[in-house]
């Protein structure tokens, strides 16, 4: 079932594969793409997903999680269009979707303003006003107009792993305004942006979603029975996401938020069938597209799930299992796009012996950590010797602290 494509509202995917949103902190200072940019994206293109999800982009150089993170705003948008039009000649197949986020508490402190929608009493965490969410909701909007003027296909507004959008839904939320306290005011952040944006682009079929952590696993989570509580209760994430397809968005990505990853590991390879059985969850409730995610840890079997059979646990197994099965309609993959960008046409082709397979390492996630510009560290040089630099920097810093 991954070669068939599928409609997403007005606009066709020529098949079920996605490539997920991957950060990889390589924009100039104000959020350009780079030469480097554009390239591992002309990558991505020739390869053939049915949908290219750019990565993170901020509204506001005001809140960034990255130092090279890439933006859109004015300062962007010549860079922005070359970059849309470096992956169409390649390959005009793909859909574009770029998302778009405030880093909210995910912003980094050394180069940048951290605020939050939830009062937290940190005196270094500037709690939002309610006209700065209103405020802010305009930025998304203008992003959003952007990247219809410039040809993208749509957006995706981030409410997922601990970003502004996704904070603010927490029952954590307990704000006395009306961006916070019901389920109502905790979600009118994200409707009010959506009618705005809605007025302004009145092209019916520039795509509008969200990838949503349905379920993160913390205290006061969003999919969680309530403040203080970490039980799994997902009655307000199937309501989201249900007013979603009554409003009219095209798709839904469905991802988790977990400490310290979102993403399975061979630390925590339970993570995936989470992710599917939290996936199938939203799916049973709604008709729009579902994408899921967490299937790029299962390569070709060599996995830490518990199954003996290594052709029961592969990526393959598992993405043709829930797609027939309708427990979703498309599958993301995010570290394996960066170990293999060609990955998409090599699996859609049957040539699983080319494939280049995420190891699950956790370099990557390693790089971003630090600062780098990102890519596989097991199948780059260039990356795999920045980690190496990165190791060898906290070493010395061990020595020199040691002999202080």
């Amino acid at each position: 079932m991954l070669s068939q494509p599928i409609w997403i509202g007005p606009r066709k995917a020529a098949n079920r594969l996605v490539y997920q949103p991957m950060e990889c902190n390589d924009g100039d200072e104000v959020g350009n793409p780079s030469d480097r940019t554009l390239e591992r994206y002309r990558r991505l293109a020739q390869a053939g997903p049915g949908v290219i999800f750019v990565e993170s982009c901020t509204v506001t150089r005001e809140s960034r999680g990255r130092i090279h993170e890439l933006g859109v705003s004015g300062e962007t948008v010549d860079r922005m269009a070359a970059l849309v039009e470096a992956m169409r000649e390649e390959n005009p197949e793909p859909l574009i979707l770029f998302q778009i986020s405030h880093d909210g508490t995910r912003g980094n402190p050394a180069f940048t303003r951290v605020a939050s929608a939830l009062p937290s009493g940190d005196p270094n965490v500037r709690t939002l006003s309610a006209e700065e969410l209103e405020a802010i909701e305009d930025l998304f909007v203008e992003a959003a107009c952007i990247l219809q003027d410039i040809g993208a296909d749509g957006i995706d507004f981030k409410s997922c792993h601990g970003y502004l959008g996704c904070e603010i839904l927490r029952p954590a939320n307990t704000r006395g305004d009306r961006f916070g306290g019901s389920f109502e005011n905790r979600a009118r952040f994200f409707w009010e942006t959506v009618r705005k944006m809605r007025d302004r682009i009145d092209d019916p079929t520039f795509l509008l979603g969200a990838r949503l952590s349905a379920l993160e696993e913390l205290p006061d989570g969003f999919g969680t029975a309530g403040p203080g509580s970490t039980e799994q209760d997902l009655s307000e994430p199937i309501a989201f996401v249900r007013r979603m397809e009554a409003e009219g968005l095209h798709y839904v990505n469905v991802s988790i938020t977990s400490v310290p990853n979102s993403h399975p590991t061979s630390a925590r390879p339970e993570l995936a069938t989470l992710h599917f059985a939290v996936t199938e969850a939203i799916k049973k409730a709604v008709k729009m597209p579902v994408i899921g995610t967490g299937y790029s840890m299962l390569a070709d079997g060599q996995n830490a799930l518990p199954e003996p059979d290594p052709t029961k646990k592969s990526f393959l197994y598992w993405a043709e299992k829930n797609l027939a099965e309708g427990r979703v309609d498309m599958v993301g993959v995010g570290r394996q796009s960066l170990a293999d960008p060609f990955f998409a046409r090599k699996i859609l082709a049957g040539a699983m012996e080319d494939i280049d397979f995420c190891t699950a390492c956790q370099g990557c996630v390693k790089l971003l950590s630090a600062q780098r510009e990102v890519g596989c560290t097991v199948y780059d040089p260039e990356c795999k010797e920045s980690l190496r630099e990165i190791s060898r920097s906290r070493q010395g810093e061990g020595r020199s602290g040691a002999g202080a």
